[in-house]
């Protein structure tokens, strides 16, 4: 019992990024869509800036994930980009690690091969 919660604790360490990326769509998907004079976080708009590069992104990915697809790329036009680089980016993180774990069991075998 104790091995399978280490295996279970050991996939979860190493695929970290991949569940904060998925937490984050998730996360995106449930809120409900921002009204405005919403709270923000960002240091530019902040500090007064009237215009920030990144901000409204996560609005336009909220807006993606509730159907609303033109008011999505109104709000910001990489937004559907920036999901879809997300996306991309837990598959390639749950690869690497399947990959790697396939290595790691082919070890053995490499390291105990004898030429004769």
């Amino acid at each position: 019992m104790s091995g399978k919660i280490d295996q279970t604790i050991k996939f979860f360490i190493h695929n970290l990024e991949a569940f904060v990326w998925i937490a984050v769509i998730i996360y995106f998907a449930i809120s409900p869509l921002a009204k405005a004079g919403h709270f923000t976080i960002c240091p530019l708009s902040l500090a007064g800036f009237q215009h920030c590069p990144g901000c409204g992104l996560g609005r336009s990915i909220v807006l993606f994930l509730h159907g609303n697809v033109s008011e999505s790329i109104a709000m910001h036009p990489l937004g559907i980009f920036a999901l879809s680089i997300f996306i991309v980016r837990i598959f390639v993180v749950f690869k690497s690690y399947f990959r790697y774990q396939k290595q790691i069991h082919l070890l053995p075998i490499i390291t105990n091969y004898k030429q004769t």
